[in-house]
């Protein structure tokens, strides 16, 4: 226990005798804990003669009657719920529903093909695409067999090897 609580039970009666004989070789050595014993003295009789008496105008049982019904009338306000309207239970979860395809319609915004068909090139086909938005324009060059890289849709002249 802290030694100024310690002082304080000291003050009180608190303590047992054992405790009391070793609070007291205590303040015999430490002048700053007998100044403090002696302060809590003073304010415990400055205290003691002047508590305010207070006096209220209904019984005691009365007014604690009073604050029983106030808080029994509280809980009863609180346990009966507000009637709502029949079509609220529909309206929080089609306002969810809305919510949603609205936030997947921004997101996937921007993606419109506009018809045209795309087609996936196999990782093993050596291929390089270029896009220019200025021109509206797209090119893909494609590998021979050679590795001679020409756009689609030119035919790749088949010459003949004649040096191997």
């Amino acid at each position: 226990m802290n030694t100024e609580l310690k002082l304080q039970a000291l003050l009180d009666g608190e303590l047992e005798t054992r405790e009391v004989r070793e609070l007291e070789a205590l303040l015999a050595k430490d002048t700053q804990q007998a100044a403090l014993l002696q302060e809590l003295k003073w304010t415990k009789a400055a205290v003691a003669g002047n508590d305010v008496a207070l006096s209220l105008p209904e019984t005691r049982d009365f007014y604690w009657s009073k604050i029983a019904r106030e808080i029994e009338t509280a809980e009863k306000n609180a346990a009966v719920p507000a009637e709502r309207p029949w079509w609220i239970q529909y309206f929080y979860p089609a306002t969810g529903l809305a919510a949603m395809v609205a936030l997947m319609f921004v997101i996937s915004g921007g993606r419109d093909t506009d018809g045209a068909n795309t087609e996936s090139v196999p990782e093993d086909v050596n291929a390089v695409s270029f896009r220019s938005d200025a021109q509206e324009m797209s090119v893909v060059y494609v590998a021979d067999e050679q590795g001679k890289i020409s756009p689609v849709g030119q035919e790749a002249k088949n010459e003949p090897e004649t040096d191997k």
